[in-house]
């Protein structure tokens, strides 16, 4: 329609026409505006069809879903399995949350049937952590959020029936607010279905569940109580009452990290079998040492995970000659953390299942043995001699995976070049050692060392240790 049009070198350029030129060109845009209104014509007109045929296609799309629903898997699926399935959404790293957008709240937003579902299914609800509820600079005029919170918390721990109740909670306040209108009103009504309480925060906001005696606690199992935050307030001294929960009968695992010395807690010893001690002494003469945790330890012949924590320094590191044998049959992890210094305990020890072994506060201690004949042992080398160090590792042959770290600020302490010769040339140190890992910026090792350990391991036809710096 253009091809034989006189304008066509013009087309794209600045040329501006004459007014005889502009006539020619209006003449020459007559057929072809017609042709395009036509055009335009036939594209609205399928453009309408279309969209009647997508209209339609979405009418059909609704009634096959609709329908499908029907036969939908989901729905056949009988109540006691939803509800197992629904228990597999809950987390597994800590207690279940009072978030809209995760389990188990969330699985009673999809559907009415979900909803009844998961109202009554008690193992939902066993779990939960009550996140403080008011600002950690609390005051008498500081947004409060118990009053919206505790209808949800109530039907919470209402859903649960007469299922063993998990409860951790954090009080984040100093501010003694009213206890009717604190969470802990709300634990007092349910006592009796708690098995795994976790308490943190100022041990005079917590003291009206540390009051409670065996009968209000009748299935408690374990307990942890936290108050990293104000250590200023020394654990059952102005109010001895606070100690009533730690004599439960059936308490079998204590985690506590209060001010507080714990030789002196009045603890059913003998029946605990996982204990958490971190607790920072009162006074200077008070608290664990090296000695304390042995006497500790010789308390609780039942225990198979321990971690202590010795903060109360040792001037005598010697042990009295008739110290009696401990020992722990079933103790399978024990973690020493703290500044301390060791006394010689070793052959005070019978540990025959002890598989984890972790002295100091850093170290890499990671994961379980791969085996029941393996061992990992993590070791600040800081409080060790070298005939001390190698006096435990010559204790536990079983050791698998031996993580050292030495003293940043000393670059001449242990691991050196003759502790790692006793590694590499005596069978009967570590005979199973597989994986080695030393922090070498902290130590004076050789590389000439080093290499001929990895050489002489190698040629060990039952040791290839794996060599991390």
């Amino acid at each position: 329609m253009f091809d034989d049009s006189p304008f066509t070198a013009r087309l794209g350029t600045n040329y501006v026409p004459s007014e005889e030129e502009i006539k020619d060109l209006r003449g020459l845009l007559v057929d072809p505006l017609e042709q395009l209104a036509k055009i335009q014509a036939q594209i609205d007109e399928m453009d309408l069809l279309l969209d009647q045929l997508k209209a339609r296609r979405d009418s059909f799309q609704t009634a096959i879903d609709a329908h499908r629903a029907l036969i939908s898997p989901m729905r056949r699926i009988p109540d006691d399995v939803l509800g197992e399935i629904f228990a597999a959404c809950l987390p597994t790293e800590h207690n279940a949350l009072i978030d809209l957008a995760e389990a188990p709240l969330l699985l009673g937003r999809i559907c009415r049937r979900w909803r009844a579902v998961s109202y009554s299914t008690p193992m939902l609800w066993s779990s939960i952590h009550i996140a403080p509820l008011r600002s950690p600079w609390a005051n008498e005029r500081s947004v409060d959020f118990f009053p919206q919170l505790k209808p949800v918390i109530q039907q919470w721990f209402e859903r649960t029936v007469t299922c063993p109740l998990t409860v951790s909670l954090v009080e984040a306040s100093s501010y003694a607010s009213d206890p009717d209108t604190h969470p802990i009103s709300i634990l007092r009504n349910f006592s009796h279905q708690f098995r795994h309480l976790s308490l943190a925060g100022d041990p005079r906001l917590l003291l009206p569940p540390l009051r409670l005696g065996p009968e209000s606690l009748p299935v408690l199992k374990s307990i942890a109580i936290y108050n990293d935050t104000n250590r200023r307030y020394p654990f059952g001294i102005e109010h001895p009452e606070a100690l009533n929960l730690l004599q439960i009968p059936t308490l079998t695992d204590i985690s506590l990290r209060v001010m507080v010395d714990p030789l002196s807690l009045p603890l059913n010893w003998s029946q605990l079998t996982h204990l958490d001690i971190r607790c920072f002494p009162p006074t200077r003469d008070s608290g664990l040492d090296g000695v304390g945790a042995l006497e500790l330890l010789q308390r609780c012949p039942n225990l198979m995970r321990c971690r202590l924590g010795l903060y109360k320094g040792l001037h005598d590191s010697s042990l009295a000659s008739n110290t009696s044998l401990i020992t722990l049959p079933h103790l399978h992890t024990l973690i020493l953390v703290g500044t301390f210094q060791l006394p010689n305990w070793i052959s005070h020890f019978d540990v025959p299942q002890l598989r984890r072994l972790q002295i100091g506060n850093d170290g890499w201690l990671l994961g379980v043995p791969n085996s029941p004949h393996s061992m990992i042992v993590a070791v600040d080398t800081t409080p060790f001699t070298e005939s001390s160090l190698l006096e435990l590792l010559q204790a536990f042959p079983l050791i698998s995976h031996l993580q050292l770290l030495p003293h940043r600020l000393l670059p001449a302490s242990l691991p050196n070049d003759a502790l790692l010769l006793h590694l590499s040339s005596t069978h009967n140190l570590c005979p199973n050692l597989t994986h080695l890992r030393i922090k070498t910026d902290c130590t004076s090792l050789s590389d000439a060392t080093a290499l001929a350990f990895i050489q002489a391991r190698m040629a060990s036809p039952d040791a290839a240790p794996t060599i991390r710096g």
